[in-house]
This record gives structure tokens, sequence and C-alpha cells, in this order.
């Protein structure tokens, strides 16, 4: 059960993420509707731990994200429960009832984790542009579709999972039309801090990737690496 505890323990085993999330936490993006993300994660990320270190049991989780009607985004994973070799469907829900304008944040609510043999968690995340103004005043310009962020962002929210609540806080930067920084944090003990970002490689293509301190260790204890590929419907 424990392996199926995506968004927690981040040091044993697996890191929760998508292309409208960052390293570890999501934010307000959604995937846009007539669209699908199709995604390849490593689900281990440890990279201590002699046998069971990711490159002994490196664990690809396929993972899809689809945008719906409604300010809606559904997702399937197929995730390991108990054996590496035992995968599972778990689904994930976002809704986005606030979008953000000048003056207030995006609001987005959601579910992760929703099959039998693992524990649901639930989130609400709010997402607010540093420079907005600037951001709408080129929102004309052409952007790559597998990057859903604009200029500095912040994103702040609150975690339920496992009886206990957690914080979490996260920032992104487009520092380029080809590389956008990551940074995000999860509390708790058995979570982690990550850094990362993602590389463009088109306007269907992309590559995320990021390194992860356990708060609870003085070294970098995983690494997170996720490729994905857009396509219209």
């Amino acid at each position: 059960m424990w392996r199926g505890l995506v968004l927690v323990a981040i040091l044993g085993r697996s890191a929760w993420a998508g292309p409208t999330g960052l390293t570890q936490i999501p934010t307000t993006d959604l995937v846009p509707y007539h669209q699908l993300n199709a995604v390849l994660q490593n689900g281990n990320t440890a990279i201590h731990g002699g046998n069971e270190s990711l490159l002994h049991q490196p664990e690809p989780e396929p993972q899809a994200e689809i945008g719906l009607p409604w300010n809606l985004e559904g997702g399937l994973d197929l995730v390991p429960e108990d054996r590496p070799e035992d995968y599972r469907p778990v689904l994930n829900v976002k809704w986005r009832p606030l979008a953000e304008d000048y003056n207030r944040p995006a609001l987005a609510l959601g579910a992760q984790q929703l099959g039998v043999g693992f524990q649901p968690a639930y989130f609400l995340v709010l997402s607010k542009t540093l420079n907005y103004q600037q951001v709408q005043y080129q929102k004309f310009r052409a952007h790559h579709r597998n990057i859903k962020l604009r200029g500095i962002r912040l994103h702040t929210g609150i975690l339920r999972t496992s009886n206990a609540w957690r914080a979490l806080v996260g920032t992104d930067v487009e520092l380029s039309d080809h590389f956008v920084f990551y940074g995000d944090w999860i509390s708790g003990g058995r979570n982690a801090v990550s850094l990362g970002g993602v590389l463009v490689i088109d306007r269907e293509d992309s590559i995320t990737a990021g390194a992860l301190r356990a708060n609870n260790e003085d070294r970098v204890t995983g690494v997170s690496v996720m490729y994905t590929h857009t396509f219209d419907w």
C-alpha cells in the first residue's frame, strides 16, 4: 500500500507530477479541451537503497491527461500497487472553478489516486502570475502547447492524504520558449523539496526533470523524469 501513496513518501518510492503540475505539486493549469497528453514517468524516484533504487527497479508509469468541457481535466495512471509488476489503474480529476485575472489568483481542486488498493488524495491549489499584466499584453504570442506557463508564477495550496494535511508551495519561471524552471515543496518529514524544469523539444514534445531532497535528509534522495507528447482530438 505504501508504494501507492504517490503524493507522499517521496523518499521511498513515488513522485506525483503531470504536464499540468510541477515536479511534485498540482497547479491550476488544465489540459485544453480537445487535447490529450500522453506521459511516461519513472514511478520509483529513489537513487539510494541498493536493489530498491531507480537503477534496479525503474518502474515506468504510463499516464494520460485529457481536457474536458466545463473547466475539467481527467487523468488515468497505471501505478504499481504491491509489486513492481503489479500495475493497476487509478483515476485523477481536477476542476478549475475560478480563473486568474488582474486581481485574483486562479483556484483549482481535485482528487488523485481514485482506485482499488490506493489511498486517495485531495487538494486545493491557488496560482498567481506575478507579471500578469505583461503576459496579457503578449497573450497572442505563439507558445508551445506543452507549456501552460506564463512568466513568473507562485502556487500554494493544501493536500489531504493518509489522514493528514500537508502544505504545498511552488513556483515556475519561464526563462525562454524552450525552458521553464520548476521548484516546489510538500511539508512533512517524508516528503521533499525539488528543483528542476521543463525542456521543450517542439510543439508536441517536452521532457520534465527534477532532483528531490527529502525534508528529513541532507542530500539529494531522488530524481524524477517525465516525457510528454501532446495529441489533438
